[in-house]
């Protein structure tokens, strides 16, 4: 087949949404299929490469931040990547079209098929659903009707967690959505062997925003290190807007000992602090599908995260679903009960590489992507 996926983010640009469109399009390549790439440049990046054997091709939108995307510049992209798409199928004839979110990529998969015929799947990642992210919820009241449009026509509506379907099913009903999960490189993301140790290192790793919840857990670190001998500590990795107001907490507590702000990191500089972590927490109100839990599982790590979206299909054996004002009793828990994470850790490990490997999650967009190509 030949692909055509339209994405606003791909790495380096971008936040796990990016990281699931990194690992789908290369998976695809490596399967036989042509796959181009129509995203968002960033910095002067070269306008056209090959990545992995994928075709990359940048529009030159108004991206500003690597970390996060407003509006303004959605729709700066959506502009300029529409024409460029439109030329590239009526010189490359494609088969299909990958729309990795319905916003702001949506409209020109609705657009190719009507005036081209090309079918086309979009793969939602959560902040694309109206109701997810409240910084958007006056844009989505305005433009909803559109948004049930492109979500009518579409040949295929996919989740990556029954939460996140649960969640576009309360906006738009009249239309199946399939669930395919986010998948990990378990190559790329693996354990080390680890002796248990007088210190206790807590990661968190995301961008750095309100709905990330680490304004929770904080405040509460104090209360952790009083309950263990261990040292205690948090290692945040990721940036974004809400960083001074994370450093500012951890001032106000005096606990500038305690916590680590790494800033943003690349994937080949990010596994080591997986492995040599003890715990990884997500305090998240809202989640698709988080990419970040599947990595630390990959990496042998117990999960504390909240019961957002993809929780249930992520947590098990393997850790704790509570809200994030309960998230010190279960991290004190685990300062506490060695064991107890080791085995939690052991079942991250298995579970990932069960269910969660790339090889299942392109293996079933080939399906899908097969079932609904342009017939002649």
């Amino acid at each position: 087949m030949k692909i055509l996926v339209v994405s606003h983010e791909f790495p380096p640009i971008g936040g796990g949404g990016a990281n699931a469109c990194y690992f789908l399009t290369k998976g695809l390549v490596d399967k036989g299929h042509e796959v181009t790439v129509v995203t968002a440049n960033y910095r002067n990046m070269p306008q056209e490469e090959k990545i992995n054997g994928v075709n990359i091709i940048r529009v030159n939108a108004l991206r500003q931040h690597k970390e996060h995307c407003s509006f303004k510049e959605m729709l700066s992209y959506l502009m300029k990547a529409y024409p460029v798409a439109k030329k590239l199928h009526k010189k490359e004839k494609f088969d299909n079209c990958l729309v990795f979110f319905g916003i702001p990529s949506g409209p020109i998969g609705y657009l190719l098929k009507k005036k081209y015929k090309l079918p086309y799947v979009i793969r939602f990642g959560g902040g694309d659903v109206p109701g997810f992210q409240e910084r958007f919820t006056k844009v989505y009241k305005v433009i909803a009707p559109a948004i049930k449009l492109i979500w009518k026509n579409a040949d295929a509506l996919v989740a990556n967690s029954q939460g996140l379907k649960d969640m576009a099913l309360d906006f738009y009903h009249k239309k199946n959505f399939e669930i395919i999960c986010n998948g990990v490189d378990t190559e790329m993301f693996y354990p080390i062997e680890k002796q248990e140790s007088q210190e206790f290192t807590i990661l968190f790793v995301s961008r750095l925003i309100e709905r990330k919840g680490l304004q929770f857990v904080i405040p509460k670190l104090q209360q952790i290190q009083d309950s263990t001998d261990k040292q205690v500590k948090l290692v945040v990795v990721g940036d974004g807007p809400y960083r001074g107001e994370l450093e500012r907490l951890v001032k106000e507590h005096h606990i500038d000992n305690m916590v680590q702000f790494e800033g943003q990191k690349d994937k080949s500089e990010i596994v080591p602090y997986y492995q040599n972590a003890d715990l990884f927490i997500l305090p998240s109100a809202k989640e698709g599908m988080p990419n970040v839990v599947l990595e630390a599982m990959a990496c042998g790590l117990p999960i504390v995260m909240t019961p957002c979206e993809g929780s249930k299909e992520l947590i098990t054996d393997n850790g704790f679903i509570v809200e994030n004002t309960k998230f010190a009793e279960k991290i004190i828990a685990c300062c506490q009960n060695y064991k107890m994470t080791k085995k939690f850790a052991q079942v991250s490990r298995e579970k990932v590489l069960d269910k969660f490997s790339w090889k299942n999650v392109v293996d079933s967009y080939e399906e899908l992507l097969m079932r609904n190509k342009r017939v002649d």
